[in-house]
């Protein structure tokens, strides 16, 4: 009987399927204690309760993080009036080689065309006296540090009209300066180009305009 009981409390200890079991415990006249599953006349009733077996959860894994693709930054066009166009783009056969310069674009414009800020940022550095071709390729100019790090660069102005400073902070759509036909120049134009530092110095990266550039009429054509 007392393995009958054992067998009993162990099935119902693992069996996820068992019923609550009630047993009685009886003493006899030499003092042995029995265990039944059937009522006997003063016999102490236990209720033995089931017990369900838990299934495992499964781990949680946390979710995927999501990435959305960064949206580059557009360039509104650096200059007020036009339409200009492109005389040269990114990777060109006359001077866009090197890696200062080679995601450059040059806009054939009138000299004394207005030249404004593409985008905010903090002036670093200014040319302002440099007549004609001068000792510096890239003729007068103005640097302008965007707050991402990169740095918007207009050259070829002309003398004198540069009317910002180094320290300065200037708004999109600021006055800058004069485009003109000054340092290595073929004729006037604005060549824009933004950098970014690297180990190796400042290189230059690809951007886009938010307008397009490469179709506009040619103004020494008068169309």
């Amino acid at each position: 009987m007392l393995m009958r009981f054992l067998l009993c409390c162990g099935l119902a200890t693992v069996a996820p399927s068992a019923q609550a079991m009630t047993l009685y415990k009886s003493t006899d006249a030499n003092g042995l204690v029995f265990f039944s599953d059937r009522q006997t006349p003063g016999a102490q009733a236990f209720v033995i309760q089931e017990r369900r077996a838990e299934r495992a959860k499964p781990p949680v894994r946390p979710l995927p993080e999501r990435r959305y693709p960064q949206q580059a930054y557009r360039y509104p066009l650096p200059w007020r009036g036009g339409p200009f166009r492109l005389s040269q783009g990114p990777n060109g056969s006359f001077s866009h080689t090197d890696a200062k310069s080679r995601y450059a674009m040059d806009i054939a414009m009138p000299e004394g065309t207005p030249i404004i800020a593409a985008r905010s940022g903090v002036v670093v550095r200014t040319e302002n006296g440099q007549v004609g071709r001068g000792s510096d390729a890239s003729g007068n100019f103005v640097r302008v540090r965007h707050d991402d790090g990169t740095e918007g660069v207009y050259l070829h102005l002309k003398q004198g009209s540069v009317s910002v400073r180094a320290g300065q902070r200037v708004a999109m759509g600021s006055p800058l300066a004069l485009s003109g036909n000054t340092g290595n120049s073929s004729g006037p134009h604005l060549h824009f180009v933004v950098q970014q530092s690297t180990e190796a110095g400042l290189v230059s990266i690809p951007y886009e305009f938010n307008q397009p550039v490469g179709t506009l009429p040619n103004f020494a054509l008068g169309n």
